[in-house]
């Protein structure tokens, strides 16, 4: 049986990424980790130092999460985007930074799948972070969603 992992902090931070003023991706900067993303390169956690960061201007919203090492393990597993999303990018190199792109998803379905072999970016962070304690709502499948949901959480403090 592993020990847990004391030394994971539980104050992360949920990243927007700003595409020509619309949310366009989201991932989870996890302190002495990097930051977790789920892109066309499948599931990683990339250091911020790296060459291969999403594109757009960065939106910070700290979050504190009660099983951070649930968390973790799960941002650390193997994951590819949902079919549809990939088949879109290579239908058109550069779909992923349109301002369609972020939305997509909405086309597929009306809740948050919670199936880690079918996922976008936005579902696969927020379903980290119920795994890591929070509770989280369905409905949100967007980044634009997700950055609404941050913006109330703050306005909540």
């Amino acid at each position: 049986q592993e020990e847990p992992q004391a030394d994971i902090p539980s104050r992360w931070h949920i990243v927007i990424f700003m595409v020509n003023g619309k949310a366009n991706h989201v991932g989870l900067s996890i302190p002495n980790y990097g930051l977790a993303d789920l892109s066309l390169r499948g599931a990683r956690i990339i250091s911020w130092d790296g060459s291969s960061l999403p594109k757009g201007e960065r939106h910070f919203f700290e979050i504190k999460i009660s099983s951070p090492s649930d968390a973790l393990e799960f941002l650390q597993r193997p994951c590819v985007l949902t079919l549809e999303i990939i088949k879109q990018e290579k239908a058109c190199k550069g779909w992923s930074l349109t301002d369609d792109a972020p939305d997509f998803v909405r086309q597929l379905r009306n809740l948050r799948s919670r199936d880690p072999s079918d996922m976008n970016c936005v579902e696969w962070i927020v379903y980290a972070l119920e795994l890591g304690g929070l509770t989280m709502p369905l409905h949100i499948l967007t980044p634009t969603e997700l950055l609404n949901w941050c913006q109330k959480a703050y306005i909540k403090r």
